[in-house]
């Protein structure tokens, strides 16, 4: 079950590289400067952006679901892990918990809220009232 959501999110990063490929040919050109507010206000950036991280959180919890039931097997001294039906409804809840996770984390950021408003869009958030670098933003 791991290794089939592995494979999904593995899938998913393929859809969005192509899909993000094809729109920049397509529709971005040469310029790109111009359109990009536009693109990065847009509905396809968010989308493309919620299958980008959905596919690279699936393939990291996955993998690390997949690393803690190996280390189990190797405190059983290899021996095979029990498979039954408490087993395989565990792994369900697992891979069910694996998914609501990796979406939540995808879009949370596009929910409307006054912390989050525009932070995405611009990009960086520069405050000259922040003294980080003392002496040389005076």
């Amino acid at each position: 079950c791991s290794m089939s959501l592995d494979g999904v999110g593995d899938l998913l990063m393929g859809i969005y590289l192509i899909t993000l490929s094809v729109c920049d040919s397509i529709i971005q050109g040469d310029n790109f400067c111009r359109k990009q507010p536009e693109w990065f206000t847009g509905v396809e950036c968010s989308v493309l952006g919620i299958i980008s991280t959905v596919g690279s959180q699936l393939s990291l919890f996955s993998m690390t679901l997949l690393s803690v039931f190996r280390f189990c097997k190797v405190l059983l001294n290899g021996l095979p892990l029990p498979v039954s039906r408490k087993s395989v409804t565990k792994t369900m809840m697992w891979a069910t918990l694996i998914i609501m996770m990796s979406v939540a984390i995808a879009v949370i950021p596009l929910v409307p809220s006054q912390l989050l408003d525009d932070y995405f869009v611009q990009g960086m958030y520069y405050n000259p009232d922040y003294k980080v670098f003392v002496g040389l933003n005076s």
